[in-house]
Order: C-alpha cells, then structure tokens, then sequence
C-alpha cells in the first residue's frame, strides 16, 4: 500500500521549442500574437535557454510591461480602442521605451 508520505512528486512536464523534445524546466520565452484569434508561446528548457541566450518571458522587461498595459486596458473603463485614459496611456508609453531598449 502506497501513501503519500512514500509517494514521489511526478515531475512537471513542457515541452521545449529549440531541442523539439519534452523537458521539466521548461519555460516561455517569446509570445506570438495575432491579430484575431489566439496567440501562441514558445517555450525553451533551461539547458536551451542557456545555450542560446535565451531569457523567460517574465525576466524580459518588455514583456512584464506589455503585460501590465493589457491587463490595465481590460479592466479600465477609460480605455478603449479609440483612445486611452492617462494612466493607460503611461503604460502604453512605457512598453515601448522597454521594447525600444529590447531592440
């Protein structure tokens, strides 16, 4: 009989993009957006990410304040397509000095 004081953990399971192969550090490292319909992540190992300089999404600046700024425009009411309130307008200001620093 088995508990869970004997029973080990399963390990968590992602998929790496650059090796093409399963890997349990797996973690996204770049978003791809569409215009209409659902975006998509890629995700590295941490042996790839590594290799190829790659950092997580949530360690590249750009990212987090892209984040911020979306998830600022979704639950403001002064925001909307045709224009923004102020504070979403700082953010969206913001974003871009990070992704310009990106580039």
């Amino acid at each position: 009989m088995t508990t869970s004081s004997n029973t080990a953990s399963p390990a968590p399971f992602g998929w790496c993009h650059w090796h093409k192969g399963p890997s349990g550090t797996a973690a996204m490292v770049d978003v791809i957006e569409q215009g209409s319909g659902p975006g998509a992540g890629l995700y590295a190992c941490s042996p790839c990410r590594e290799q190829h300089g790659l950092r997580s999404v949530v360690e590249q600046p750009h990212e987090v304040a892209y984040r911020d700024y979306l998830l600022h425009t979704t639950d403001c009411e002064g925001c909307s397509r045709l224009g923004r309130c102020d504070v979403g307008g700082r953010l969206r200001d913001i974003y871009q000095k990070a992704l310009d620093a990106a580039l």
